[in-house]
């Protein structure tokens, strides 16, 4: 494809390589007051990447990475990169049987769990896969460390794994595993993502080096303001396409600083921003709303730029947020972008100092996104409403083992290009700008993750006693939406429903993640219907 930005044929590891090799003693990670320098975070990077290729891993296959924000996490990415694995990135907070679901679906040959996810894993007792318990308290600064041994029950834990700590002191006994060349091929697959893509359906996102290092180029192009230095505050998950894209790859692009932060509460939040200066912040609107809704008072005239993704971010809080900016001294405006796990992160960006309303920005200077009519599929003209389909070098390879939802979000236009197929609606205007819509499939976004409630739905009417059920997203002020079930019972009695409702949390904890888990949960005699006889799903929301 012709490209008008200047983008290496490297891996994922030799981009992170190639930004040590120039600044080399800057700070590439700071994990509450650990500095780790491009230099070092390079040379613990090859240590894991000669651990992995003595543990067996060979260029092809996957390594489950089930771990939050913290130093292991970042180094295992790039680690996987360097001989050719596959990083599967997955939510700590997943279900047993997601868990299970994707090591089988994957083959993981090796596995590094949170000490907090390793009851979950029990499923790998007496299986040939190596497990590796991973500490948040690792690279803590001393102080910290102690401090976080004390409060935390852990160190018994993970006396019946290996832990990260043994895996890396053997890597650093046997470097000379490791060829003086890295694995370089940047259209094989370096990471995988889970989504439910545009179906629901839990999948996992295949993603090359090629994308990665193009997204960060063309992200870094867009902002126009990232400098070496530039300290960003990570507190979107590295197993997000947002928050390994954006918050360490790109980062590491351009040589600045990413702030790991691996579970937001806005206390430590506020605390890190007011200790550590970040010239950056990159959130979801819920991020922004509890800012909003605790007037945070903290310093922010070193703030230049701010990016919110994840959920369309409402008008109002827009102004507002805009308003708390200046209020404690920054000038910058907050930029909405746009993007799927599909796409890796953004792929739209709203240009500096833009006000429009409900606007995603204009397309990345290498890609393109056109709205198509849904029935005929013909390009829209300006302010018609269609689909949002995007076309450039951050557009997965595919989905792991599932062709048929491949080929539906993956389609060939006349044009000879691969379009990928959101699923959203959206319009542009005259000038070129882009805006949301609504979306065409069934999907609540709450704090910034996606929730099919069709998946939820089938998992309770599987329960005995469940006549039947809808789940519905409910406004909710900080967290865009949340999930709502509404169940009609067999039984009417209160001892009866009682009994049915345990059995349908049961099932739940058992299948989906935590962050999907209804916050509710409402007895009914009838489901609403549509003149059409289908579930009245506006009644429900209105309802609340």
């Amino acid at each position: 494809m012709d490209c008008s930005l200047d983008y290496p044929d490297i891996s994922v590891y030799e981009m992170l390589s190639s930004s040590a090799s120039r600044y080399s003693s800057n700070t590439a990670v700071n994990y509450y007051g650990n500095k780790i320098s491009y230099q070092e975070l390079l040379s613990e990077t090859d240590k894991c990447a000669a651990a992995l290729k003595c543990a067996g891993c060979c260029p092809g296959d996957h390594v489950a990475v089930i771990l939050p924000n913290i130093p292991q996490a970042v180094m295992l990415f790039y680690a996987c990169s360097r001989i050719g694995a596959i990083c599967d990135m997955i939510h700590p907070l997943s279900a047993v049987n997601e868990l299970k679901a994707y090591i089988e679906a994957s083959d993981a040959k090796v596995i590094f769990a949170f000490e907090d996810v390793l009851p979950n894993l029990a499923f790998l007792t007496g299986s040939d896969r190596k497990v590796y318990s991973v500490s948040a308290s690792d690279y803590l600064p001393s102080l910290a460390r102690i401090g976080f041994r004390i409060r935390s029950r852990h160190d018994k834990a993970s006396e019946s794994s290996d832990t990260f700590k043994s895996f890396i002191s053997h890597g650093e006994k046997e470097l000379a595993v490791l060829t003086d060349l890295a694995y370089t091929d940047q259209d094989e697959p370096c990471a995988m993502l889970y989504t439910g893509g545009t179906t629901g359906k839990n999948k996992g996102v295949i993603l090359t080096s090629r994308n990665f290092n193009y997204s960060a180029i063309e992200a870094i192009d867009s902002c126009g303001c990232l400098l070496p230095g530039d300290k960003l505050l990570a507190v979107l998950p590295v197993f997000h396409g947002f928050g390994l894209g954006v918050g360490v790859h790109t980062v590491m692009a351009f040589g600045g600083t990413s702030v790991l932060l691996p579970i937001f509460k806005l206390k430590r939040f506020l605390k890190l921003i007011e200790k550590y200066k970040p010239e950056v912040i990159a959130g979801v609107p819920a991020i922004f709303g509890a800012m909003i809704a605790n007037d945070a008072d903290v310093d922010m005239s070193f703030v230049k730029l701010v990016i919110s993704g994840g959920d369309r971010l409402p008008p109002e809080m827009q102004r507002k947020f805009n308003d708390l900016l200046r209020r404690h001294g920054s000038y910058a405006v907050i930029r909405q972008g746009y993007g799927l796990t599909e796409c890796l992160s953004g792929v739209c960006l709203m240009p500096p100092g833009c006000l429009k309303e409900n606007c995603l920005g204009v397309p990345y200077k290498d890609t393109e996104i056109c709205i198509v009519d849904t029935g005929s599929d013909e390009i829209c003209s300006p302010g018609a409403k269609g689909e949002i389909i995007i076309s450039g070098p951050a557009v997965m390879s595919g989905y792991l083992d599932e062709p048929e939802e491949t080929g539906t979000a993956l389609k060939v236009r006349s044009d000879g290009k691969t379009w990928l197929y959101t699923g959203d609606l959206g319009h542009k205007d005259e000038e070129g700008y882009v805006f949301f819509d609504s979306r065409i499939k069934r999907m609540i976004v709450t704090n910034g993750y996606n929730v099919y409630p069709s998946v939820l739905e089938d998992i309770i009417c599987s329960c005995a006693g469940v006549r039947e059920c809808a789940v519905a997203g409910v406004p909710d002020e900080l967290r865009g939406e949340i999930c709502k079930a509404y169940i009609v019972f067999d039984d009417d009695s209160e001892d009866g429903k009682a009994e049915v409702l345990k059995r349908v949390k049961d099932s739940l904890t058992l299948n989906v993640s935590r962050f999907a888990l209804p916050k509710a949960y409402v007895t009914m005699d009838d489901l609403p219907r549509t003149s059409l006889g289908k579930v009245d799903y506006e009644t429900l929301i209105k309802q609340g």
